[in-house]
Order: C-alpha cells, then sequence, then structure tokens
C-alpha cells in the first residue's frame, strides 16, 4: 500500500478520533481494509502498489521532472482528495455572462455531507485567487477548494448557486468579466447550464448537507415492462435511461427502484426506514393512501413520508388516540400495557368510557387520555383494600386506595413486588428491569443485602433487590452478559477475543442481523452491514462458514463480504 495516499484517506474516511496514532500501530492492510468500503476504484488503485515501491526522493523527482508524469499526477488528484462518485458536468451561467466560453466545467464534492467543491475543467482546476479575471491551475490547494452555496431561486424558478473562495469572496461578473471579487454591477448568482431543477436536486440529495432525507425526482419518468421478466416493471428517466438505487415520482406519487430498476413491492427497508409497495404497481404506502386500509390482514400507519410508524401514537377521528406496536400493526381491541401505563382498546382507537364489571361489583376508571388509573366499587365508593380484578383474560392489580398498581418494581416496607399487564401479580424467575436482574417468587422478593441460592447457583442480592454476577445469563430465552456490577451490557463487546452485539435491552444478537450506521468504537465499520451470530451471540469472523446449508465469508471484524 503506498502510505503517501493511504494515511490521508483513513484519516479522511474513517472517523478515527485517534488517526494520528492509528496510523503509526495499525498494519497499512487493516487500515485499508477499515476505510475500503468507503473508497472509489480510482483511489484503490493509486492506494494499492503494483510495484516494488520507491523513496519519497525518487517518486518527487519522477513527477517533477517528467512532465506527463506530472500532469497524470495533478489530473488525478481529484479522484483521490474528491468524491469522484457525486460529479456534475455543466457549463456556469452568471446572469450576464457564460463561464468558460461555454465550455462545461466538472463540480466534484469535496467530501460528503459538507458544502465544499472542486471545479475543474479539463485538466485544469478553477482557482479561487482574486485578481481582475478568473484564474486556473494545475493543482490543487486550498485556492482550488471552494463553497458551493445555493440562494434563492431566479426569477423563472431555476437554481441558483454562489461559488465562496477561502476568503469568503464570490465568484462573480457582468457583462465583459468574471471573477472572484467584486465591481459595479456585479452578480454572483451561478446557474448551471442545460441542467433541470430535478437533475441539480438529485445531484445534491447524494451529498449535500441537509438534504440526507429529501427524495430525487424525475422529469417525465416512465415504468415499463422488463424485457426479462414481464412481471416486473422498470423505471426511466425521459431520456430512456435506466433509474436504479433512487426514488422515483409519478406526479405526487412514489415509487422505489433497485439496482437493476425494477420497482421495488412489499414491505422494504431503506436506509433504516420501513416502507410499504403496492404489490400490483410499487405505489408507495402513505399517510393519505393507505392509513385505515388492511395490509396482509393488519391495519399500520404511515407518516406522510410513507416511514411505517412503529410504537407510536397516532391522531384517529377527531379525538380519538390509535397506537402501532413494536412490528407497526396497529393494537385493534383488547388491554395493552404501554410505557409502563394500561390503555383499553376497541375498534383501533383508545377507549375512555369507566367499564362496570357487574360480576366482580367494580368499575374502571380511564383518564381522559384512555388511561388506566383507578377503581372503584359499583356505587362508585372507593375499595377499603387491594384487589385484583379478572378483566380481558388478564389480572388487573389494584392498591387499597384504589390507585392502579405500578408496572415494574413496587416496594412495600420488607418485600419489593414485581406486576406487569402480561405476567400479572404471581410471576416466579429472572426479570429485566432498567439494565439490572431480579428475581421473583410468586410476584415477590425479600432478600435484601444477602446471599439466595436460586436452582443451584449463588446469587448475591443487593439492597434494591438487583443481583450482582458479572457474565452470561439466559433470561427469558435471551442471553445477556452483565458486568461485575450486574448491569447488562448493550452495543458492541469484546469477550474472551470474540464479537458481540447486544440490543439496547442488553439481549445478544444471534442469527442474521444489520447495525445502523452511526460511530462504533475502533476496528468495527461504519454503516449498514450484515453480520451472524450463532446461538452463544458470537460473531462468525475471518473465514468460511457453512450457514444453514450455504458457506459464507466474512472478514476479520465480522461483516458479511
Amino acid at each position: 500500500k503506498n502510505p503517501r495516499f493511504l494515511f490521508p484517506l483513513y484519516k479522511k474516511y474513517s472517523g478515527d478520533s485517534a488517526a494520528d496514532w492509528s496510523v503509526i500501530t495499525y498494519s497499512q492492510d487493516t487500515l485499508f481494509d477499515y476505510i475500503a468500503n468507503k473508497l472509489s476504484d480510482e483511489q484503490k488503485r493509486l492506494i494499492t502498489l503494483t510495484s516494488k515501491p520507491v523513496s519519497k526522493d525518487v517518486l518527487d523527482n519522477y513527477v517533477n521532472n517528467d512532465p506527463k508524469a506530472r500532469a497524470d499526477f495533478y489530473d488525478r488528484l481529484s479522484d483521490v482528495l474528491a468524491e469522484r462518485t457525486n460529479v456534475i458536468e455543466t457549463g456556469l451561467i452568471l446572469p450576464y455572462i457564460r463561464l468558460n466560453d461555454g465550455k462545461p466545467y466538472q463540480i466534484i464534492p469535496y467530501k460528503k455531507g459538507t458544502n465544499k467543491v472542486i471545479v475543474k475543467t479539463g485538466s485544469k482546476y478553477l482557482s479561487g485567487k482574486e485578481g481582475n479575471e478568473l484564474q486556473y491551475s494545475d493543482s490543487l490547494g486550498d485556492d482550488e477548494v471552494f463553497e458551493l452555496v445555493q440562494v434563492e431561486n431566479n426569477e423563472s424558478g431555476s437554481f441558483q448557486f454562489r461559488l465562496i473562495n477561502k476568503n469568503g469572496v464570490s465568484l462573480s461578473g457582468d457583462r465583459h468579466t468574471s471573477k472572484f471579487g467584486t465591481g459595479e454591477r456585479f452578480y454572483s448568482e451561478i446557474r448551471f447550464d442545460d441542467k433541470s431543477n430535478n437533475e441539480i436536486h438529485n445531484w445534491l440529495v447524494e451529498w449535500y448537507p441537509g438534504k440526507e432525507n429529501e427524495r430525487q425526482k424525475y422529469d417525465g419518468a416512465q415504468f415499463v415492462a422488463d424485457e426479462k421478466d414481464s412481471t416486473k416493471l422498470i423505471a426511466k428517466d425521459s431520456s430512456g435511461n435506466v433509474i436504479k438505487n433512487s426514488w422515483v415520482n409519478q406526479g405526487s406519487a412514489y415509487y422505489f427502484a433497485d439496482a437493476e430498476g425494477a420497482l421495488l413491492t412489499g414491505w422494504q427497508d431503506i436506509k433504516g426506514k420501513t416502507y410499504y409497495f403496492d404489490p400490483s404497481n410499487g405505489e408507495l404506502a402513505t399517510e393519505k393512501n393507505k392509513n385505515g386500509v388492511r395490509i396482509e390482514g393488519k391495519f399500520y400507519t404511515f407518516n406522510d413520508s410513507g416511514a411505517l410508524q412503529r410504537s407510536a401514537w397516532s391522531k384517529s377521528g377527531y379525538d380519538g388516540r390509535s397506537y402501532s406496536d413494536a412490528s407497526g400493526a396497529l393494537i385493534e381491541n383488547g388491554l395493552r400495557e404501554i410505557d409502563g401505563e394500561i390503555y383499553y382498546f376497541g375498534g383501533c382507537v383508545v377507549l375512555k368510557d369507566e367499564i362496570r364489571l357487574e360480576d366482580q361489583n367494580i368499575i374502571l376508571h380511564f383518564s381522559d387520555k384512555g388511561v388506566l388509573e383507578r377503581v372503584s366499587n359499583l356505587n362508585g365508593e372507593a375499595i377499603s383494600s387491594g384487589v385484583n380484578v379478572k378483566f380481558d383474560g388478564k389480572i388487573l392489580a389494584f392498591n387499597q386506595d384504589g390507585s392502579i398498581l405500578k408496572t415494574g418494581i413496587n416496594k412495600n416496607a420488607n418485600t419489593i413486588a414485581y406486576y406487569s399487564l402480561e405476567d400479572g401479580v404471581s410471576y416466579t424467575g429472572w426479570k429485566m428491569i432498567d439494565g439490572k436482574r431480579y428475581y421473583f417468587t410468586n410476584g415477590l422478593n425479600d432478600t435484601f443485602n444477602n446471599y439466595k441460592n436460586i436452582e443451584g447457583k449463588r446469587y448475591y442480592f443487593h439492597e434494591d433487590g438487583s443481583v450482582n454476577k458479572a457474565g452470561f445469563e439466559k433470561i427469558d430465552g435471551k442471553l445477556y452478559h452483565f458486568d461485575n456490577n450486574g448491569v447488562a451490557q448493550t452495543g458492541w463487546q469484546t469477550i474472551d477475543n470474540k464479537y458481540y452485539y447486544f440490543d439496547e435491552n442488553g439481549a445478544a444478537k444471534t442469527g442474521w442481523f444489520q447495525v445502523g450506521g452511526g460511530y462504533r468504537p475502533w476496528p468495527l465499520a461504519y454503516g449498514y452491514l450484515w453480520y451472524c451470530a450463532r446461538e452463544d451471540g458470537s460473531l462468525y469472523s475471518d473465514g468460511w462458514f457453512k450457514i444453514d446449508g450455504k458457506d459464507y465469508h466474512f472478514d476479520q471484524w465480522g461483516h458479511k463480504m
């Protein structure tokens, strides 16, 4: 590997806060593997040596004294230092002058997530040096990196931008000249020649800050039958080009074209969100066209952009409320515990009216938001002792003042009691509550600051009744790992030289799974990648493995290759 290219690119793409230390500590192969999925083919070619390495002096002499080598080197610099995968080629126009005699420029984003660009024409780079006219350079420096700032559209609605140099000075001009500077009747609003707003918008969506959640738009997109499979529809733009890996609009309706250009149908996960596309034509389900319609036998709620709502409240009718469970399906009927509160649903909405249970001499009372709050006698009088009420196949537990027993742990003088709608009041076994482990017998625990033997094992119970035992434990069919304080570990963990991933509740992932983008400790990667864990939670890594009868290859960090 060529460290002169590898080290700067590692610092740029790794997100490693200790990059200066890492390039010294880790091998070049390790550094390259860590950023390989973020590099263009050209960047990989330049990093990977294909001949015997030579000294810095030899390379400098070659580039500086061989005109062809020097020209090739500077021409390739933008491939190495910028996002060459998101280049737009266009002429540039100020209000009264066409730049570069109408010849096109390449506008190259410097890095995804910033508004900095490099502007190139032929083998020359536009320079931001201030003077009486535009200047160009054979090489790249800070004078050749600009801010591209989108400004208000012109009177005809066309997108406009300003190109600003390192000193904050905009490219501007009048009818006769253009430069980085100011002048009488100079204007700085730049338009892209021969590019529609939608073409520019689709380019910006791929890299420009603040555009990452916007969708592509196309003028005159068409759907045609796939020549190889007539059951599929292929998306094409107005020029007949196949649209791939992109949102596609027709009027107000949206669709999504996959890597082959075929419209997706059914349930699909896109950039961490779940969507549903009509199986007949691929149209995206949204709040307007699918809410209130059964899909595969269930009701679902989508927001106005079509994303499935999970574990979320939504409005229903004039003042009704509905709730989507963790799968996204609306709760239709019955009792349900949500965020520690108990509700009663009917017809997909929360019911608020009191419920009389004549056979138990009880009235259930709900708040104006539908939360079950208390119980009374049929005559409305308060009860005088705690009571358990049977309703909808569940046990509802109430304190002696009539208030509902809190979900989770309830402290008494010499015991702690556990209650939940699903487990009732007599649960026996282990429970994870707020990251700590508890053990209950018939819903109670009276061991504090003492040891207790459970199923042949010795546990120590703290003052709050939680158990301290480091290591792995299987609870409710899920595997957890506890530190020395008895707290479940979450996220990525290395245990006995094996990788594990524990969800937000501390349960180890097993089987195939993905982890969303975001910073993760070195050396684990960034992005949406596939992993597979054994039944004991450890990741398959660094080799080939047969899983469910198929062979899969995983790199040293456990990413499926």
